[in-house]
């Protein structure tokens, strides 16, 4: 019996080891979800959301933070998965009267989307204002869950799922 010691341990050990490796690789990683809020009648005010657990979660924190900014917000633009938001508004006399978004596999992707809209919005007026939302490292693919834009005017060349 002494003899078979052993080897029932080192069993015992590579069963624990496996099923431990096992555990911790197929587990699924959960997506993210992102939201961009604003104030459409003063686009000063605005705040992202990104990395957060549920749509529900994302939309409330994106428009508490731009409501303790002093802006009347609301979302217009929602995403999951593996991406970026970018926003632009204008600047002078402008600022906060002209504003676009944008979203997509990349920040410089959504930065083209947003500088379109803006220029549709302000009639060509330069947007040299802009920042952005990424979720960080993401197994989920990306997928526009809702895009207000669309309500206001429809921009030839969008897609909705990626």
């Amino acid at each position: 019996m002494k003899k078979h010691i052993p080897v029932i341990l080192t069993f015992i050990l590579f069963s624990s080891i496996s099923v431990l490796s096992w555990s911790q690789t197929s587990a699924p990683e959960e997506i993210k979800y992102g939201a961009l809020a604003i104030d459409r009648e003063n686009g000063f005010f605005y705040a992202w959301a990104v990395d957060c657990p549920t749509l529900a979660e994302a939309q409330k924190k994106s428009v508490d933070e731009c409501s303790k900014k002093g802006g009347k917000c609301t979302v217009v633009l929602s995403f999951s998965g593996s991406c970026c938001g970018a926003y632009r508004t204008s600047t002078g006399k402008n600022i906060g009267l002209a504003f676009g978004w944008g979203a997509a596999k990349t920040k410089e992707e959504a930065d083209v989307i947003a500088k379109r809209e803006h220029l549709l919005r302000s009639f060509g007026m330069a947007a040299p204002n802009v920042t952005y939302g990424c979720n960080s490292t993401n197994p989920g693919v990306f997928k526009i869950i809702y895009n207000a834009s669309q309500e206001i005017e429809s921009l030839p060349g969008e897609e909705e799922d990626y």
